[in-house]
């Protein structure tokens, strides 16, 4: 049976999960050869179809804004015009994947066919890097059969296979978020100076891609702070300064460059109207981006960013304060296609993301039943902190696909124990 001293954290001695000592075996083997190669191969192909049944320029052309930062940081102007033209500075985006994306334009041009070859293929990379740390966080917490139960459900779940052709910090984003995942169980079992430098690492250059993801790294470093309490040190403020070190230069750069306190991103007023005007719905509507929509573009140029973002910001608290029970209306729905997928054009994805939000909450309820209350809560956590920004905007997959590679580990554990359940009332009768 498994016991504290195995390394699993929130396992106690008294009350062990039957399946954790079960998958723990010696000889038990673990793929990570084979279904790393298969989810490979998988991404690999459906980059080849993409890239051969689509137009020259597709790749770039379903976000404009984060192409269009590439382009203007390759050209020496800084984070500038992300919808087109010549606009001035910007804090719409973090410059995490913009960086990136201009790496990969001045290797091999700027929009070329070469570019979406080498995006693509970096994105693939970053997905089956993704499904490495899924399975050996798996492995430490579920044992073998979590490894290979985990990183088969990733090598063929149907919107990861997508992930490779999406042209944007998603693939990342996914990486960073179960890399985040993985060192906060490093440190709260190793409280080291070296592993707490490492998540100030990891966080600054997570927030410099993605900035949403604040909450759910706050609420991470705090559970490891609190789990290694008497052993941590001077640790947590070494992980903090070096994070800060990092990120500062970020929102000292806005503060400068736009003569506003923009910490993160700029784009709040604007996804807060998007998701609350006349004629709004739970989803996002792109056709509304200055980038594609011409009125806009003219008002954000003509404004300046700061001035149009304040003003979308107006609008939509002026329209939640006189319709607030459509706010509420709508804040329901978003909520409720957010878990569930709804609104998305195919139902198979919908399928899959109810059902990997009912696998992940009966996982979370199944730890806490078996006494592993306290790595329940780190997984329930980013669950429950990151989606708040999107019950007020606009529901989208993406955003929920950055939860994935939790929701995934939840649902392994929540499909052996299913498993162990059926296996053991099988022996009994």
């Amino acid at each position: 049976m498994t016991t504290a001293s195995d390394g699993k954290i929130g396992t106690e001695t008294a009350r062990v999960p039957e399946v954790a000592g079960a998958t723990i075996q010696p000889g038990a083997r673990i793929y990570f050869g084979r279904i790393l190669t298969v989810a490979l191969v998988l991404r690999l192909a459906l980059v080849a179809i993409e890239l051969s049944e689509n137009p020259r320029g597709w790749l770039f052309r379903s976000q404009g804004e984060l192409g269009n930062l590439a382009q203007s940081l390759l050209a020496g102007h800084g984070m500038s015009s992300p919808f087109g033209g010549s606009t001035g500075p910007t804090a719409f985006l973090a410059p995490g994947y913009p960086a990136v994306i201009a790496a990969i334009f001045a290797v091999f041009g700027t929009f070329t066919t070469a570019s979406a070859i080498a995006v693509t293929l970096m994105q693939t990379a970053f997905c089956v890097l993704t499904i490495f740390l899924i399975m050996k966080v798996a492995e430490q917490e579920f044992g073998p059969l979590g490894a290979n139960v985990s990183g088969i459900f990733w090598a063929v779940g149907l919107p990861y296979l997508f992930l490779p052709v999406v042209f944007w910090d998603t693939s990342l984003t996914l990486l960073l978020v179960i890399s985040a995942v993985a060192l906060t169980l490093r440190c709260a079992r190793s409280p080291t100076p070296l592993n707490w430098a490492m998540m100030g690492v990891f966080g600054a250059g997570t927030m410099l891609v993605n900035p949403s993801l604040l909450l759910v790294l706050a609420a991470l470093f705090g559970w490891a702070m609190y789990q290694a309490r008497s052993r941590a040190g001077f640790g947590p403020v070494i992980g903090v300064v070096v994070l800060l070190a990092i990120f500062a230069p970020w929102p000292i750069r806005n503060e400068r460059v736009l003569h506003a306190f923009i910490p993160l991103r700029s784009n709040l007023g604007f996804e807060l109207w998007k998701g609350n005007r006349p004629g709004a719905t739970a989803l996002d509507d792109p056709n509304l981006y200055p980038v594609f929509n011409r009125p806009e573009f003219d008002s954000y140029a003509a404004k300046g960013e700061v001035v149009f973002m304040r003003d979308k910001a107006a609008l939509a608290k002026q329209y939640i304060l006189s319709h607030p029970a459509e706010f509420l209306r709508l804040s329901a729905k978003r909520f409720f296609c957010y878990w569930t997928g709804m609104g998305q054009e195919s139902m198979v994805l919908v399928g899959f993301t109810c059902l990997t939000t009912i696998l992940a909450a009966l996982g979370l309820v199944w730890l806490a039943k078996d006494g592993r209350g306290s790595l329940a809560l780190m997984f329930a956590l980013p669950l429950l902190l990151f989606p708040l920004p999107y019950y007020i905007t606009h529901a989208e997959l993406r955003f929920r696909l950055t939860l994935e590679p939790i929701a995934t580990l939840l649902s392994t554990y929540a499909v052996i124990q299913m498993a162990d359940y059926f296996k053991r009332r099988r022996a009994a009768g």
